[in-house]
């Protein structure tokens, strides 16, 4: 980690390969969780600015897909500015990683510092316009299979036929626009343009990608129509973004995932840190688990596996959130029955926050430092119980509506 004493380098840490000291807008996107819950929001607010300002006209609106310490690009992955790495979900991820975080910390600079906000309002009008080559509005590229000069998907492995949009592309446009349009603190103009996108775009997948003889979601289209079959990314991150509406056609897709991973799982551990969040979005937390496990037990030194671990536990497994306004936080237990688990001193918007689940049976949730916070517990039959948790007191709910005040730790 560089923690900028020193001038040469920026604030940052590492998200890339061991052997590789640099980081990699992919990584960083996925990372950012866990390192806002490991205390580095400074990092990420750097590293976010250096990846939106690097996002130009001469490179097509892309930001680049990686840098060294120092903030010079990355050597490895670029050789120009139109000679270099860059995949469609890349700056779609970096927008609505802005929003999340914005939501985690309560610190406007993540949507409101000029190179950001300039970055979020061009990735989601001037670059989709500029890559949308099947003329639908889904932003993609032209279908070489080659990320050098622009791929449709982050499935580095992709077969022909190469995709011109991609599954993971789509999911991850849709998930930018509903981010911004949850944003408090952006222009109400802005925000509901983009509420009213991701609604196009949800309607437009629901009603175009559903593959009626596969039974799943497809993995993208070429010019010549729509490509089925399991191919990694494309196949879990609607899943993963949660684009997918829950019903019988999700059912259906995760299944397939589910198949397809038994029969084929993935080579490289990167792809498979997504897939914890991917079945919990759908409550197929005994897959999610099963994943959880198998990263913890990898003991993987690639970065994105401890920091996305973190993520995992604190939050994934607790259901342990934001909320959508200030001084709201939610929580659900994802645990097998007989199990428990405890987070404490995690930080949500200005607070400090304690949880633990024991099971699905109760849930104890505790401010440690901050302000108060008004939690939202969410059940198994979907009930939620609305319960006032002043700073410094702790309070256990339990299904039936029953609310306990206890003495704090």
């Amino acid at each position: 980690m560089q923690t900028g004493r020193d001038s040469a380098f920026l604030p940052s840490y590492w998200a890339a390969m061991t052997d590789r000291p640099m980081f990699y807008a992919r990584d960083f996107a996925h990372q950012t969780l866990g390192a806002h819950l490991l205390g580095l929001n400074a990092e990420n607010l750097a590293m976010l600015r250096h990846f939106a300002g690097s996002a130009t006209a001469a490179r097509g609106w892309y930001p680049l897909w990686a840098f060294t310490f120092d903030g010079t690009p990355a050597a490895i992955d670029y050789r120009s500015d139109d000679d270099f790495v860059r995949e469609i979900p890349a700056p779609f991820e970096l927008v609505e990683k802005a929003a999340e975080q914005y939501r985690w910390t309560a610190d406007e600079r993540f949507l409101l510092d000029p190179v950001i906000t300039g970055f979020l309002r061009t990735t989601m009008t001037t670059f989709v316009e500029l890559h949308d080559p099947l003329g639908t509005g889904v932003a993609g590229e032209r279908g070489t299979g080659d990320f050098w000069s622009g791929t449709a998907t982050y499935n580095e492995v992709e077969r022909p036929p190469y995709l011109r949009v991609a599954a993971d592309g789509i999911a991850s446009q849709w998930a930018a626009h509903r981010a911004l349009g949850s944003a408090g603190v952006l222009a109400a103009g802005f925000a509901a343009w983009n509420r009213e996108r991701a609604a196009e775009l949800a309607e437009h997948f629901s009603d175009a990608w559903w593959s009626r003889d596969g039974r799943h979601y497809t993995a993208g289209f070429t010019a010549e129509g729509p490509v089925a079959g399991f191919r990694l990314e494309s196949t879990w991150f609607p899943a993963l973004k949660g684009i997918m509406r829950a019903d019988e056609r999700s059912a259906a897709h995760l299944d397939f995932l589910a198949a397809g991973l038994e029969a084929a799982p993935p080579a490289n551990i990167e792809a498979a840190t997504y897939l914890p969040e991917a079945f919990l979005r759908y409550g197929r937390d005994g897959e999610a688990l099963r994943w959880i496990r198998a990263l913890a037990a990898s003991r993987a030194d690639y970065p994105e596996v401890p920091f996305t671990h973190v993520a995992h536990v604190a939050s994934g497994l607790t259901g342990l959130e934001p909320g959508e306004r200030p001084g709201v936080v939610r929580t659900r237990s994802h645990l097998p029955a007989g199990e428990w688990l405890e987070a404490g001193n995690v930080p949500v918007g200005r607070s400090r926050i304690g949880v633990r689940h024991d099971g699905r049976e109760a849930t104890e949730l505790q401010v440690t430092a901050g302000p108060g916070v008004t939690w939202a517990a969410t059940w198994d039959d979907g009930q939620v119980s609305t319960i006032e948790v002043p700073a410094g007191t702790r309070v256990r709910a339990t299904p039936d509506g029953g609310v306990t005040r206890l003495p704090a730790r």
